[in-house]
């Protein structure tokens, strides 16, 4: 009995150089979407300082609405900051809201930073991968 014959899969330039753009393109995009989401974490900081008197991301993120609205309304009432004239109103609006506990630190707080340094080392690597492709 014969063997069938293997039917061989071409890889072509185009295919490659069109994948190669496409990583350029997404590592492009990935790198204006950090930059964008720093400078909005920033403006948002700026903005909760002078309305609510914060002084870190961590103090506003314990922050509840009520407990945002209540600050928001005294400073404001007390004269803290007001608005330019013509500016427009605005509140800080709840997007999430969960615990997130560091669970290594709290691992670590709880049976040492030998435990958890070893339960770091026996966890399994994960890989991502992007494709490079040589220019011509």
């Amino acid at each position: 009995m014969l063997a069938a014959a293997k039917d061989t899969v071409i890889v072509t330039k185009d295919e490659l150089y069109e994948l190669a753009e496409w990583e350029r393109k997404y590592a492009d995009a990935k790198k204006k979407a950090s930059a964008a989401e720093k400078e909005l974490d920033f403006r948002r900081l700026s903005l909760a300082e002078k309305v609510l008197g914060v002084k870190s991301a961590d103090e506003l993120k314990k922050l509840s609405p009520k407990e945002i609205e209540k600050r928001h309304a005294a400073r404001l009432n007390a004269g803290d900051f007001k608005s330019e004239r013509g500016a427009p109103a605005f509140t800080f609006a709840e997007t999430n809201h969960g615990r997130y506990p560091s669970w290594g630190k709290i691992y670590a707080a709880e049976f040492g930073e030998t435990a958890a340094a070893e339960i770091s080392a026996k966890t399994p690597l994960i890989y991502s991968y992007c494709v490079k492709v040589a220019p011509l």
